[in-house]
């Protein structure tokens, strides 16, 4: 763990009031997590904190509403309205202010040091935001957080950014990075940032935070990356008060039928085709009639798919939208970029998940043009 970035990130949480936290527009479990587990430390450590997650067009994954301050997260972030007077004093100074508000009116009383003060012209400047850093979490680059980042680049561009990450692709987009690649969650990483910073906050709502996004991202401690730190920290986090139990129910056992029932038609008609290391299936109409079920559904059950096919790169869903298809493409592979392989879809997501439009009069034509760009 760089002992530098840590001290950086220390040095800010000391100086900072407000932390916006947020992370990529199609969140897994572990960044949904580990979110969650920034805010909890941050306010223990008597900061206030935001969260916004990007959910325009993936719905938060329902299987963690039951983490302590979900229902915080919000979808855009919160503003302010200030305004912010200033003048010019032309190298003068003054002892003092006071203003009054009468008959629709401002009236400003300034106190000079000294006789003879001249006030240049006014500009006005409104602040709209509240936050003085940034925290994004388990994201590649600042292009996956999607409309938080999209509709408030001139916020991101002048204001100090905390980047939290695992994976290797990750663009070092901040003025503090603390990636560490030998993690094999985010919220390991936070784990070893509460125990720098405040190791009695890790109490059982911060700790089951942790573990979930632990849990999740390493498919219940079955992923190869797996390394006897990640099991000493899961151990650490039950001793502290996370509860595993319901964790494990949440996340394994308490899969909604309808869904369940959606995998099951979606299985029947899975495709693996090994020459283009992808699988797909096509979703139709019907079946999300019969099963009363949605897109977020799909996703609900895309990553377990993809989990249980390790020959493929790649898994595609197709389902009518509109007059055409819509896709939903998953990767585990760090060196794929779906953004760029399906831009000419108009990709939206982060670099392994992402949400396009096909203009195609059936599935298997929709599944030809994604087998296609995927080959180039």
């Amino acid at each position: 763990m760089p002992l530098e970035a840590i001290q950086q990130l220390a040095r800010s949480l000391r100086t900072k009031k407000h932390f916006l936290v947020t992370t990529r527009a199609n969140p897994a479990g572990d960044a949904i997590a580990s979110a969650l587990a920034f805010c909890i430390l941050a306010r223990r450590l008597g900061k206030k904190t935001a969260i916004a997650i990007d959910s325009s067009r993936f719905a938060l994954p329902r299987q963690f509403e039951f983490l302590p301050e979900y229902e915080s997260i919000r979808p855009e972030l919160g503003r302010e309205s200030d305004i912010t007077l200033e003048f010019d004093l032309n190298q003068s100074d003054i002892s003092g202010l006071t203003y009054q508000a009468r008959g629709g009116k401002l009236a400003i009383h300034i106190f000079p040091k000294e006789p003879g003060l001249v006030i240049g012209p006014m500009k006005q400047r409104e602040v709209n935001y509240p936050y003085d850093a940034i925290v994004v979490l388990d994201s590649c680059d600042l292009e996956s957080l999607g409309s938080v980042y999209d509709q408030h680049t001139e916020f991101f561009y002048h204001t100090d950014i905390i980047n939290i990450d695992h994976q290797s692709e990750n663009e070092h987009f901040g003025q503090i990075n603390l990636v560490e690649m030998n993690a094999v969650a985010t919220s390991e990483i936070l784990f070893t940032l509460a125990e720098h910073l405040a190791p009695e906050s890790i109490d059982g709502p911060l700790a089951t935070c942790l573990l979930a996004g632990i849990i999740h991202e390493s498919k219940s401690f079955q992923t190869p990356n797996i390394t006897p730190r990640t099991l000493a920290i899961a151990s650490e986090l039950v001793s502290r008060g996370a509860d595993r139990a319901e964790i494990m129910r949440k996340l394994h056992y308490n899969k909604p039928v309808a869904s369940l029932q959606l995998w099951g038609r979606m299985l029947a008609g899975l495709t693996i085709d090994e020459d283009a290391h992808l699988t797909w299936a096509a979703v139709s109409a019907e079946d999300f009639e019969l099963t009363k079920t949605g897109e977020q559904d799909l996703l609900d059950v895309l990553d377990d798919v993809l989990h249980h096919a390790p020959r493929s790169r790649a898994i595609a869903i197709v389902y009518p939208s509109g007059q055409g298809f819509r896709a939903v493409v998953h990767t585990h592979e760090p060196a794929m970029d779906l953004r760029r392989s399906l831009a000419r879809l108009g990709a939206f997501g982060s670099r392994n998940l992402v949400s396009c439009e096909i203009a195609a009069a059936a599935s298997d034509e929709a599944i030809a043009y994604i087998k296609e760009l995927l080959a180039n």
